[in-house]
C-alpha cells in the first residue's frame, strides 16, 4: 500500500460517513456531495441518477417523525489508479409505517457495491448497487425507559438535531 492508496482509502471512507449523516439528518447537500452529479444509484425501488435519489429520498424521509441510522462497517476497497471497487457493509434502521398510523423502525442488513472515481482530486461515488441481505419489518420492544433522562435524549433532521452547526461551532 503506498501513500495514494492510504490517501483514497481515508477520502473513501469520509465519503461514505458523509453519505451516511446526509440520509439521516436529511442534509440534501451533504448527501449530493457523496455522489458525482453524473452518478447513477440502483436503490431497489429507485433507479437513476445518485442526486435525484438524494433528493427523493429526503423529501420521503422528511415526513416521518422517527429518524433513521444507517451504519457502515466493514469496508474494503481495492484501488485502481483514479477507480476504486469498494464493498461497505451496512446496518440501517428505517422508519416505516405500522399500519396503525405510527411508526415502527425497521432494520436491514446490507451491502452497498460501489464504484468511486477520483475527478478533480476529489472521491465520489460514480455508480452504487444496493445488495439487500435480510431485513426486519419491526424491531419488537417498547423504548428504554431512562432514555429521557438524556440531555440530548432525541435525534432529528436538519436544524432539529442536536448536531446541527456541531462542525461548524467555534471551538474553546
Amino acid at each position: 500500500m503506498n501513500l495514494d492508496d492510504v490517501i483514497a482509502d481515508l477520502s473513501i471512507r469520509k465519503v461514505l460517513a458523509r453519505y451516511c449523516r446526509g440520509v439521516d439528518r436529511g442534509d440534501l447537500a451533504l448527501l449530493k456531495s457523496a455522489y458525482h452529479p453524473d452518478a447513477s444509484d440502483d436503490h431497489g425501488t429507485f433507479q437513476g441518477n445518485g442526486w435525484a435519489f438524494a433528493e427523493q429520498l429526503v423529501a420521503l424521509m422528511d415526513k416521518s417523525t422517527i429518524p433513521s441510522q444507517h451504519h457502515v462497517t466493514n469496508v474494503l476497497i481495492e484501488r485502481q489508479g483514479d477507480r476504486a471497487y469498494v464493498e461497505s457493509y451496512v446496518l440501517a434502521y428505517h422508519p416505516i409505517p405500522d399500519g396503525a398510523g405510527g411508526e415502527v423502525h425497521a432494520l436491514f442488513g446490507a451491502r452497498y457495491l460501489d464504484r468511486f472515481e477520483q475527478r478533480g482530486g476529489e472521491w465520489k461515488i460514480a455508480d452504487r448497487r444496493v445488495v439487500m441481505d435480510w431485513t426486519r419489518r419491526a424491531l419488537p420492544g417498547e423504548e428504554w425507559a431512562l432514555a429521557d433522562a438524556f440531555r440530548e435524549a432525541k435525534g432529528g433532521r436538519r436544524e432539529r438535531d442536536p448536531s446541527a452547526g456541531w462542525f461548524q461551532a467555534p471551538r474553546s
